[in-house]
């Protein structure tokens, strides 16, 4: 997804480096011999632990991104996407839109930086975007999808993103996406000799983990305030949809859309549950590959979750021993006796003492 390999790749490496530097500071500490033998085991142990666990952590995520773009690029998934939510496609039978989508879509391979997206050739598409302090960013799935009558072509580039940012609006990074979709045509779909051959473009979002579903629709129109124009029917050109999906399943069956993509991401249903609403629900053959894949995914989800649930577990342990070396300093209790009688490391004296300091404030 969006927050995917490369970004996970960053925060590994990022949290290593944190790691190296503790691993450094007691190994100096060692050297000048200021060290409490017995807290140097405990914090070598909960270094290790540390890593282990942000190790453990990133492998899931980016294998569940991984995976989950595969399995979300698939035509019948797409196709059940494309008729809930682009105007063209509205009522009309997922299979015969799945027929409608060129190419194999490819996951996460074309620039959406200027002067980069056409550099390859696109069939089914997706995209590379450099973005100013983001590193490299890649449209999840970009691909063209032929109108029903075939005298046309719309570009669709779906996202789906773990939880909605928030440093900025989703809706305005939309824009952006969909808009370099519309500039990249250019020497492609179009020549500055002709603007009118600009095919209709569509950025989908789906922002998981959400309080409530919501979907939202975004695009251009025109107001004629003197006269009347004669530019009719091009308003759609560039058309931005937010999917807000909930951490439950919504349960009202007219609401097709949120049923269809609970059945692919939430984490609540298990494997046979998914695929017995996508199949059941939604009529979409789950094959050999696709039950592996979705199969996969909750296993990881769920591997993510009790990784979640350690870490917690573990960060309740720690805050417990910070309250308790608050106590015993209030109590005036000296660091050498923390060390040797509670076998506190560094860490944990130096965060008890600034709690201290400012209760007594």
């Amino acid at each position: 997804m969006t927050f995917g390999l490369l970004h996970w790749m960053e925060l590994l490496l990022y949290n290593i480096y944190v790691i190296g530097y503790k691993y450094k500071s007691i190994r100096e500490e060692e050297e000048n011999n200021t060290y409490n033998l017995s807290a140097w085991e405990n914090r070598k142990e909960n270094i290790m632990a540390d890593k282990k666990a942000i190790i453990d952590e990133t492998q899931f995520e980016a294998q569940y991104d991984a995976e989950a773009k595969l399995l979300l690029a698939q035509k019948p998934f797409l196709a059940n996407i494309l008729v809930r939510t682009v105007k063209d496609y509205m009522g009309l039978n997922p299979c015969d839109v799945e027929k409608l989508i060129e190419g194999d879509p490819y996951i996460s391979t074309i620039p959406v930086e200027p002067g980069f997206t056409n550099s390859v050739q696109i069939k089914g598409m997706n995209s590379e975007n450099k973005v100013r302090n983001e590193g490299v960013a890649y449209f999840d799935i970009l691909f063209y999808v032929r109108t029903s009558d075939g005298l046309s072509k719309v570009i669709i580039n779906i996202e789906a993103q773990k939880s909605e940012p928030i440093d900025y609006d989703v809706e305005m990074r939309g824009l952006y996406y969909a808009i370099r979709e519309v500039s990249s045509q250019l020497d492609r779909e179009f020549d500055s000799q002709n603007y009118n051959d600009i095919k209709k473009v569509y950025s989908i979002w789906i922002c998981m983990n959400e309080k409530d579903n919501m979907l939202e629709k975004i695009y251009l129109t025109k107001n004629d305030i003197i006269g009347i124009s004669r530019w009719k029917d091009m308003y759609e050109i560039v058309n931005v949809v937010i999917i807000r999906l909930a951490k439950t399943l919504d349960l009202q069956t007219e609401h097709e859309l949120h049923r269809f993509l609970g059945a692919l991401f939430l984490p609540e249903l298990s494997a046979e549950e998914k695929n017995d609403m996508l199949e059941n629900e939604f009529n979409i053959k789950m094959e050999s590959d696709r039950k592996e894949l979705l199969k996969s995914m909750c296993n990881l989800s769920q591997g993510i979750k009790e990784q979640g649930i350690e870490q917690g577990i573990e960060q309740g342990r720690r805050e417990e021993r910070i309250s308790t070396l608050v106590t015993f300093f209030k109590n005036d209790g000296t660091v050498a006796a923390a060390k040797q009688m509670l076998n506190s490391s560094d860490e944990d004296i130096k965060i008890a003492k600034e709690r201290l300091s400012m209760i007594e404030e």
